[in-house]
């Protein structure tokens, strides 16, 4: 997810609790405030706010924030229909209301009664729905000029492929680009389908999937016939934490989770092998900005203190930009202290011969290119301080795999470590705390991957906690 999809999604989230809000508001002036007493409005809000009250309240909009996520209102709505998006707005609201009446019961609320409720509801409703459909309607105007597209591979080049490809062709306003379709059928060798390029052979598709950036996969071979390339399609995509949708019957699938919605009349199942979107995916995502947040401002002096150590050693910047390999393979830009010589990236070649791991990645207990303030802040992992900008980018996450270089990545041969990019990168890890440098390389990749299977908000909060001893003790750190 870029920084600009996190900031729209952080708005859509404001907007829904905002008008739930303002739905409140307005439905208690109404009720209470008769002709009269004018003065109601000014008297209500001058009333003295109680602790209990506040945090009462405060946990009614957690509640709301929840009852929304919890339908899905946050995930992508691409492939569904607005009456779809409807019945999960009902649903949500008719849940905040529940949870607005417990809470009026809890805090002795005079304002807030059954009726209020009623109120609440139908208002908060219709002035998300109308707001939900004037964002529906303008996203898609935005797609349809080339904005928040999304790169789409088709596996089929039969009738149900072409059906599928024509309909994503003539609704640009999905925000889907094409790149093409692969299909073992000799017939189809050079064929274009909807203008779309035959890319090769499904026995092809590792090399494509590796080679491209690819966000989404639509499976439209017939499953009778050809379950064997689509059970093999699957495991692919599936180790690799990229998104299918089957225009076909279920099958049974080793990571995988499924879900299923309706394009236009046609069934479609997705499959995900990474993280599904959940309020638990959200609330990893707030306790990142606010944990980012927090940190910079407590390691302020520690940032100031590096930055004059490093500028006082050695010549040249005090921070290193590199290209990092992230969610979905899409390149970023991590900031972090620089801890070696400048000329260290035109050294390299010159130290190939000297790495002491085994797979793409490159280590040297005694690098001769770490300065002897780059030794200190790589002991102490102050050199990883700076990527919580990258956290507040949404580029990154505090816990999560480590992000590859670009060398690294294109150098990966083995299919499934490249599952390790359906989620964010992190700060810190499960490789982080067990043992960093003096694992090999394929027990580094093996834990990422034990990291994506198992994730929970517990699990991140035990590996921020062992993190702490970890970076004092200098644990596996060269």
């Amino acid at each position: 997810m870029t920084a600009h999809s996190s900031f729209s999604d952080f708005l859509l989230k404001l907007s829904d609790l905002s008008l739930a809000l303002i739905s409140l508001g307005l439905t208690i002036v109404y009720r209470f405030s008769p002709a009269q007493n004018p003065t109601f409005v000014v008297d209500y809000l001058s009333e003295r706010v109680k602790v209990a009250n506040a945090i009462l309240g405060f946990l009614l909009l957690l509640s709301w924030y929840a009852a929304f996520a919890a339908q899905g209102l946050y995930v992508s709505h691409r492939l569904s229909s607005m009456a779809e998006e409807l019945k999960e707005i009902a649903r949500a609201v008719m849940i905040s209301s529940a949870a607005l009446l417990i809470a009026a019961q809890l805090g002795n609320w005079p304002t807030i009664n059954l009726h209020t409720v009623v109120g609440f509801s139908l208002l908060s409703f219709t002035l998300i729905a109308f707001t939900r459909g004037a964002l529906r309607v303008n996203l898609r105007r935005l797609r349809a000029r080339g904005h928040n597209v999304k790169s789409l591979v088709i596996v089929g080049g039969g009738a149900r492929g072409r059906r599928f490809a024509a309909q994503i062709k003539r609704r640009q306003d999905l925000g889907y680009r094409l790149l093409g379709y692969v299909d073992t059928d000799p017939a189809f060798a050079g064929d274009e389908m909807t203008g779309a390029p035959w890319l090769g052979t499904i026995e092809d598709l590792p090399r494509i999937v590796a080679n491209e950036v690819i966000d989404e996969v639509a499976i439209a071979l017939p499953i009778k016939s050809h379950y064997t390339q689509i059970e093999t399609t699957v495991a692919l995509l599936e180790e690799q934490g990229i998104a299918m949708h089957l225009l076909s019957d279920l099958f049974p699938q080793k990571l995988a989770r499924s879900h299923s919605t309706d394009f236009n009349g046609l069934p479609i199942v997705t499959l995900d092998s990474a993280p599904r979107f959940s309020w638990r995916t959200e609330a990893k995502r707030i306790l990142d900005l606010v944990g980012a947040t927090f940190l910079l401002v407590v390691t302020g002096p520690i940032f100031i203190f590096a930055a004059i150590a490093i500028k006082l050693e050695s010549p040249g910047p005090v921070f290193f930009i590199q290209e990092r390999v992230g969610l979905s393979k899409r390149r970023f830009r991590m900031i972090k202290f620089r801890t070696m010589s400048v000329d260290a990236e035109s050294r390299m070649k010159d130290l190939e011969h000297l790495n002491e791991k085994t797979g793409p990645i490159f280590k040297m207990r005694n690098d001769p290119r770490v300065t002897r303030v780059g030794r200190w802040l790589r002991k102490m992992s102050v050199d990883e301080l700076p990527q919580l900008f990258n956290v507040l980018l949404g580029e990154m996450s505090i816990v999560g795999p480590r992000p590859l270089s670009l060398r690294d990545a294109l150098r990966m041969e083995v299919a499934w470590q490249k599952r390790r990019f359906s989620v964010k990168p992190g700060l810190t890890c499960l490789w982080q705390v067990s043992g960093r440098s003096n694992l090999s390389f394929e027990q580094w990749m093996q834990l990422d991957l034990d990291y994506i299977d198992h994730w929970s908000l517990g699990l991140d909060a035990s590996i921020l906690l062992r993190t702490i001893p970890a970076i004092v003790l200098a644990r596996g750190a060269s």
